[in-house]
């Protein structure tokens, strides 16, 4: 069970953990730059492995070829998604040997290629990587209550997948069908309540970490949270269960929010001092300068 509150303050998010930061200690602080700095190298050598497969992959360098745009405009729809660079690529959710220029054994059906995957079965081809918003989907109004519609393609595309924004989602073209203006607005208003303050904090977090003030244990907590919604609120479509997560998560970022000042008038207090250092190099040279001048010649 998620806790949130005890004696009035943050306590647990999950597996993870809200406490603040000061009860947490050295070698936890420790651990969480030495994860930090290894999952940016870990980024970066995906990344890497990511576009030298991608150069490799003979659907991407067939199709991009092909005359037919049908055939040939998914390749670079899906060289500007968010797949493309974590390495999701055709075969991933066609099938089929990328490794071969000949259609007949590219398209094998004994490597499970399929041209159009089943729309039924669309959330659990998605669910392979995206576990928890498929859970959160399978019972919402959209899954089994709504006969899996729309779907994950329907709300997210279908090769051209961008980072997910609630505004750019619900678009009339996508709910209208179902859904009156003002609830699409509800649920804009309240996905941007749960997470702005997240992405708020992690920008302030990379802000403060240019001034060499550690800002591991705020982004830690931003994470967290950021988790909470995800797990509890995510895909469930239903306004009044995002509601108790956000409400619950507003109770948990004043405490975030804190850490952030903290680190800020740090930053502050570093510049000062800074400043003074430098006015008093100036001034000591300049004292100096003057006390060669008055010097006699020799």
């Amino acid at each position: 069970m998620n806790e949130w509150m005890r004696d009035g303050r943050p306590t647990r998010v999950g597996a993870g953990s809200l406490l603040p930061v000061k009860s947490r200690g050295y070698p936890v602080k420790a651990a969480l730059v030495l994860l930090a700095g290894l999952s940016l190298s870990w980024t970066f050598v995906g990344i890497a492995e990511a576009q030298q497969a991608a150069t490799a992959n003979t659907c991407v360098s067939c199709h991009a070829g092909l005359d037919d745009e049908d055939m040939s405009l998914p390749v670079f729809e899906w060289q500007r998604s968010v797949h493309s660079p974590a390495g999701i690529s055709c075969q991933d959710c066609h099938g089929g040997n990328p490794a071969s220029n000949v259609e007949d054994v590219a398209h094998d059906v004994e490597m499970d290629f399929v041209g159009l995957p089943d729309p039924y079965i669309i959330h659990e081809l998605c669910g392979e990587c995206h576990q928890v918003q498929m859970d959160n989907y399978v019972p919402s109004p959209h899954g089994l209550e709504g006969d899996f519609w729309p779907n994950c393609v329907d709300c997210h595309a279908n090769h051209e997948v961008l980072f997910p924004t609630a505004s750019l989602i619900s678009t009339p073209d996508n709910c209208e069908d179902c859904h009156e203006q003002v609830i699409m607005d509800d649920f804009i208003a309240l996905t941007d309540r749960g997470l702005e303050p997240v992405n708020e904090f992690r920008q302030a977090a990379e802000e403060i970490r240019s001034a060499g003030v550690p800002v591991d244990m705020i982004l830690a907590q931003a994470s967290l949270a950021r988790d909470a919604y995800i797990q509890r609120a995510s895909h469930v479509f239903v306004l009044e269960e995002m509601i108790a997560v956000v409400d619950s998560l507003e109770q948990v970022y004043p405490g975030i929010q804190k850490e952030v000042d903290t680190a800020r008038t740090e930053v502050d207090t570093r510049r000062r001092f800074g400043w003074m250092f430098i006015g008093l190099f100036l001034v000591l040279a300049g004292v100096i300068w003057l006390y060669r001048r008055v010097l006699p010649d020799p």
